[in-house]
């Protein structure tokens, strides 16, 4: 039991024997010295010389003389937006431990990246012109105000120039001289590192690609795999001819051995990847930055729309609520010089901005609804979603059912989806249809490949270009092929769960789901979602992606202002009496048609009685229950997307 005399004694003692301080010195010590500034305040001046003060910051005027010679224009590899940028050189004087070859990078004001929210520079301004901020047509800045700014960067564009010259840059190659994972490098020339790579290195233990290397043309290979499985040549025969090539005679499908050397580069390498790699090594295996950047949100896309859609990016300057879903772009995404203003101003004329996030980011700090969802269950949220706006006829059914393009210029829509074309659902992954596999038309029809709908004016299949309306709710037998359509597998797959279920199972409360799926569905096709990495990177990251996409085709926002913006927009006048679809004069097209016949508001709700149903003498579709999956994966056939180029001329997309 110690007492306050033993703990004086011992801190003596440890003083004495030159031990460190003790918590009771330090606080004895602090103490005094309060007591003495207080003492002191009022009859000494404090002494601010050796304070560790930040130096003042400020907007310097003294940018000295240059010329073009003193000015490069290229573009920013901080991020992939690329931003167009001037950089300032230093004059030769430019010495001391933090001089740099650079002075200063600014953005490129004739540049529409640079100049959010105004508009660029006109590209004919003399660039002296611009330089000094005296252009016309520049937007809403004024002349004084270009003169300050001009056009902009980041912070992290900013920092291109420490990434160019920091002292730990690597700017020679690095050779491994310690067991791997040691972290034991030495710097070699450029010459040894083309040796070593080439011939191999002793050292390492390392084959080259001259060991490595052997290529065998892929037609030839498989036209002998071929004759080998007829029972025309013999595998040994196969195996002595292709043994030196392949990279095993059992598997042929693995390619040549040049496919063993594999490129993991970075962004923005075709060049190389195509002109080395591919064409001259004859390897296959070059990975992208995508690979392992946003692959699966990219795949996720494409297979949800019809024009290789890579993002969901929308309309965001006339967006009246924005759903964002995993993405950062107050600070990261496509870049805040892009971004960020149009957000800001989109916010401050009214825009509604939820974001689906777990963490508490920057631009979820912004937003009026935060959703923390559970890290990778973007999918099952998205699936509640959906089955809250199903179940409350919110969806449009009238875009829906728009089965190809003649039908949605009717309509007065510049998009349409595959929601009501036939599933082989008897085959496996359930391919769509197609005219010629029904018997609807032979094969060397012109209509064989078209995908098949039910025409809900008389109950029968049809090329999908022939059908004005098609059946949402469609499962029958065609000539003895089961089929069923795209809606109907995607809203057996949708009810599976309960809102409720979806809600636990994305750890969101069942009350956040409807009334995002409310909000969502509250302003016609002047709602939209902007999804990226953050529901994408998980292993099941297509499905999340997926599912999110087709939440855009219940509401058919796409290609319309304040909506989602597709690769192809359309151009598509509208229709006589109606405001939707896109004018070339300039008509807003926010303001979206009810289902209602006649009718235009800007809020879209959709009635039951709009819902498709059989013609008399069919019966009800049937609704197929199927064996539950994984609350995250997306439905076997998701409904689609897909757009038209309206100009001098149509061109059909298809899905």
């Amino acid at each position: 039991m110690s007492t306050d005399s033993d703990t004086t004694d011992a801190d003596s003692t440890e003083a004495e024997s030159g031990a460190s301080m003790t918590r009771r010195d330090l606080v004895k010590a602090v103490g005094s010295v309060g007591l003495l500034g207080a003492a002191s305040s009022a009859t000494a001046e404090v002494d601010t010389e050796d304070l560790w003060t930040d130096v003042e910051h400020y907007v310097g005027d003294d940018y000295g003389e240059y010329g073009a010679s003193d000015v490069v224009h290229t573009t920013c590899g901080q991020c992939n937006t690329f931003c167009p940028i001037k950089v300032r050189l230093a004059d030769e004087s430019a010495t001391g431990e933090y001089s740099s070859l650079v002075r200063k990078l600014a953005g490129n004001p004739y540049s529409f990246l640079n100049t959010q929210p105004f508009s660029q520079v006109p590209y004919d301004s003399d660039p002296e012109t611009a330089a000094m901020g005296d252009v016309e047509g520049s937007g809403d800045v004024d002349a004084e105000r270009w003169s300050l700014s001009g056009g902009r960067i980041c912070l992290k564009g900013q920092a291109g120039i420490q990434t160019a010259f920091d002292s730990y840059r690597v700017r020679k190659p690095m050779k491994r001289v310690g067991p791997r994972g040691s972290g034991e490098w030495k710097t070699v020339s450029w010459e040894q590192a083309i040796r070593d790579i080439v011939d191999g290195d002793d050292e390492l233990g390392h084959p080259g690609l001259r060991d490595l290397w052997a290529y065998a043309p892929e037609e030839a290979v498989m036209e002998d795999w071929e004759a080998v499985q007829s029972g025309e040549m013999a595998k040994s025969t196969f195996d002595e001819r292709w043994a030196d090539t392949l990279i095993d005679t059992d598997h042929p499908d693995l390619g040549p051995k040049a496919n063993q050397i594999v490129d993991v580069g970075g962004f923005r390498r075709n060049f190389i990847r195509t002109r080395l790699w591919h064409q001259g090594l004859g390897s296959i295996n070059s990975v992208h930055h995508a690979g392992t950047c946003g692959f699966s949100s990219v795949m996720g896309n494409v297979r949800s729309h019809a024009g290789k859609k890579k993002r969901q990016y929308p309309d965001v300057e006339n967006c009246e609520y924005l759903l964002v879903w995993g993405t950062n772009p107050m600070v990261a995404n496509k870049g805040p010089t892009w971004l960020a203003p149009k957000l800001t101003n989109a916010i401050e004329d009214g825009m509604r901005m939820d974001v689906v996030d777990p963490r508490l980011s920057k631009t979820a700090e912004k937003a009026d609804t935060w959703v923390p969802v559970e890290p990778g269950a973007d999918g099952a949220l998205a699936l509640g979603m959906a089955r809250w706006i199903i179940e409350h006829d919110r969806h449009d059914v009238e875009y829906l059912r728009n089965p190809a393009e003649s039908a949605a210029e009717t309509d007065g829509e510049p998009t349409w989806s595959d929601a009501t074309h036939l599933v082989l659902v008897d085959e496996a992954d359930g391919p769509k249809a197609r005219a010629a596999d029904l018997g609807l038309v032979d094969e060397d029809h012109d209509l064989a490949d078209d995908f098949v709908a039910v025409d809900s004016a008389t109950g029968e299949p049809r090329p999908a270009s022939e059908v004005e309306t098609g059946l949402l709710n469609a499962s029958l037998t065609v000539g003895g092929t089961a089929v069923e359509s795209a809606w109907s597998l995607y809203r057996d797959r949708v009810f599976e769960h309960t809102v409720e279920e979806y809600a636990e199972m994305a750890g969101v409360g069942s009350d956040v789901i409807a009334e995002i799926a409310d909000e969502f569905t509250s302003h016609g096709k002047r709602a939209a979602i902007m999804a990226y990495r953050g529901p994408a990177k998980h292993a099941n990251g297509f499905y999340n992606t997926r599912a999110i996409a087709t939440l855009q085709h219940l509401i058919g926002n796409y290609d319309w202002k304040g909506g989602q913006i597709t690769p192809t927009p359309a151009t598509a006048r509208c229709p006589a009496g109606t405001n939707s679809g896109r004018s070339p004069t300039g008509t807003r097209r926010g303001e979206s048609r009810c289902c209602a016949a006649g009718s235009t508001t800007r809020t879209r709700r959709c009635s039951s009685a709009t819902t498709a149903t059989p013609p008399s003498g069919r019966g009800s579709p049937s609704l197929r229950r199927r064996p539950p999956r994984s609350c995250t994966a997306a439905p076997r056939t998701s409904i689609h997307t897909a757009s038209r180029r309206c100009s001098s001329g149509r061109t059909r997309t298809t899905t």
